[in-house]
């Protein structure tokens, strides 16, 4: 349920969509927040929802914003990323936004995110989705590592066939995009977002980068243990193999997706500095 009155709103150009859960800390919420109001491109809605019960004080803190762009929608059901972003778009498509833009709850956009990407989809009108490279931070904030993706449509398909070309907080789709590849898949154990480029790539979407550090990517004091060990190997396995099949890929593909996996059952320490170095 929304924490705002239904009152006849003015459609604006973008709607930003992010999901909050019970592990998210008021400190990162209120820095990732601040970075959308903050925008200097500001025609757009913040469309919020709660997977599940979140924090009292995040919550405390989200009631107290008196910017009118805010939309807040509350559940008491934990469902995970994929049904809440889902949720929040079966809202806003049927509204007519030109553009959809993703933020996540402990990161941090720069000030002139959206206004760049914008400009970028005007340069670019074949392009329906647009990701940024992003600065990688710890939890403290101190710089760990910084991140290019591909800026072509042509040099993300073929990465693609290693690993995931877009940093899907950063992304902003054109409506278009999302009309032709259809809602974040629900039948996988993680990787929405790979699931969500390869639907795009299936129906003939094309997709690039902004070649700008425009994004602060924020990786915790877990990130890495959670992405480790033999059920997330096997999930990985999984995900790029069907990834594979639906876009035609063969066994060459099938190998870095077991070398992925494999990866992922290295111990901690090693699993680090691949994830410094191999990039």
């Amino acid at each position: 349920m929304s924490n705002m009155p239904e009152r006849k709103r003015h459609l604006r150009k973008i709607a930003v969509i992010m999901s909050l859960y019970k592990n998210d800390k008021v400190e990162y919420v209120r820095m990732a927040v601040e970075s959308i109001l903050n925008q200097s491109f500001r025609d757009f809605e913040f469309y919020i929802q709660y997977d599940g019960p979140v924090r009292e004080e995040v919550d405390r803190f989200l009631s107290s914003l008196k910017d009118d762009r805010i939309v807040v929608y509350r559940r008491a059901e934990n469902k995970g990323l994929a049904q809440s972003l889902n949720d929040l778009l079966a809202i806003i498509m049927p509204k007519g936004y030109e553009y959809i833009a993703r933020m996540d709850a402990d990161d941090i956009a720069e000030e002139n995110r959206f206004e760049r990407q914008l400009e970028y989809l005007r340069a670019h009108p074949d392009l329906e989705c647009v990701g940024t490279w992003a600065i990688e931070i710890t939890s403290t904030g101190e710089e760990y590592f910084r991140k290019q993706m591909p800026e072509t449509h042509e040099e993300c398909l073929r990465l693609f066939r290693k690993r995931d070309c877009m940093i899907h907080p950063t992304v902003m789709f054109q409506r278009s995009y999302l009309e032709k590849a259809g809602m974040y898949a629900l039948d996988t154990f993680f990787g929405e977002d790979t699931m969500m480029w390869a639907q795009g790539f299936v129906v003939g979407c094309r997709m690039g980068n902004v070649p700008e550090y425009l994004f602060r990517f924020r990786l915790d004091d877990h990130f890495f243990d959670r992405r480790r060990g033999w059920k997330y190997a096997k999930g990985i396995w999984r995900l790029r193999h069907r990834v594979n099949k639906m876009l035609g890929f063969g066994v060459v593909e099938d190998g870095w997706a077991i070398a992925y996996a494999v990866a992922k059952m290295m111990p901690q320490s090693v699993l680090n500095m691949i994830y410094k170095t191999v990039r």
